[in-house]
């Protein structure tokens, strides 16, 4: 060994620091053995490597996290100008909304009535049709009633005559109605609102009335006479001797349908009984008679709401 090298042990050795040295390296052997002389649980709950950090000490510093701070942001005071002019926009915003509601109800509303209008025509052609045919149809009973009425008054009757008339002209009365859909739907919707045009909806109403209060009602009293006129008529006429007729089964009446009888036409000879039948015979003819003049301004009334209509809301080409 050299004498350099024994040199520099020994100024280490002699040293200061030499001796720290020392001492720190025992002080950790101890540590070392008394962390392994402990109790197991001791060093699963404070390892080793946490056993060295230091202890906090009360004048030892607590480490702090920086925080942020959220700064307000600065809102600029409106003026008063400001705010009107953002009152002003939501103002005009909701208003022009409310127009355009507006005026696509508008819009939906004339569309709904030209199409009740349309219906409304239909329902009137339907009325005219149904008019015209039911004139034809009365004025060939009411002219048979009064055939009857000239035999019955002869002092003898032709049999012939009153059972031809009786047997073609026995059950007439089916039923009398107009087209009132249309109406009904207006009425029990109520959307006569909807018809803008007054004066439409004044000729529609009165036509309306014209049917329920005139034609309806008259149907009724015609019928009830009829019924009236047959409950002597079944007393007096013998119906053994009616033949049938082919007009019920739909083919037209022809005189070629009754055979001549020489047989009386009446079961009674009871005057009385038989002037009553002319009586309630001539009452249900005059009364028909009326309800033809009704069916007739009826049909013109119809014909002339119809043209009517069609030049207010422009349907002529439909």
């Amino acid at each position: 060994m050299k004498k350099s090298e024994v040199g520099s042990r020994k100024s280490e050795v002699g040293s200061p620091k030499s001796e720290v040295r020392k001492k720190s390296e025992v002080g950790s052997k101890k540590s070392e053995e008394e962390n392994n002389s402990a109790p197991d649980s001791y060093r699963d709950e404070y390892p080793t490597s946490e056993t060295k950090k230091e202890l906090p000490t009360a004048n030892s510093k607590l480490p702090t996290e920086t925080m942020e701070v959220h700064h307000h942001p600065e809102v600029e005071k409106k003026g008063f100008k400001q705010y009107f002019l953002e009152f002003l926009m939501i103002f005009l915003a909701v208003t022009m909304g409310f127009f355009a509601e507006s005026i696509r109800e508008h819009v939906s509303d004339r569309e709904k009535e030209k199409d009740f209008m349309r219906s409304m025509v239909q329902d009137l052609q339907a009325d005219t049709a149904a008019l015209h045919a039911g004139i034809k149809d009365f004025k060939g009973v009411f002219s048979a009633a009064d055939t009857l009425l000239t035999c019955l008054k002869s002092d003898k009757p032709d049999g012939d005559i009153i059972n031809r008339v009786v047997s073609h002209r026995f059950w007439i009365y089916t039923g009398y109605s107009y087209n009132n859909r249309t109406i009904q739907q207006l009425k029990n919707s109520g959307n006569f609102r909807l018809i803008q045009n007054s004066r439409v909806t004044d000729s529609i109403v009165i036509y309306d009335n014209y049917q329920n209060g005139i034609m309806l009602t008259q149907y009724n009293d015609l019928k009830n006479t009829m019924y009236a006129y047959k409950d002597i008529e079944a007393r007096a006429i013998h119906y053994k001797e009616l033949q049938p007729s082919k007009f019920l089964k739909g083919a037209a009446f022809s005189l070629t349908d009754f055979a001549p009888t020489k047989k009386p036409a009446f079961i009674t000879a009871d005057k009385e009984l038989i002037s009553l039948y002319y009586n309630r015979v001539y009452i249900h003819e005059q009364l028909g008679r009326l309800f033809i003049i009704n069916m007739k301004r009826a049909a013109d009334w119809a014909t002339r709401l119809i043209a009517f209509i069609k030049k207010e809301y422009h349907l002529q080409d439909e």
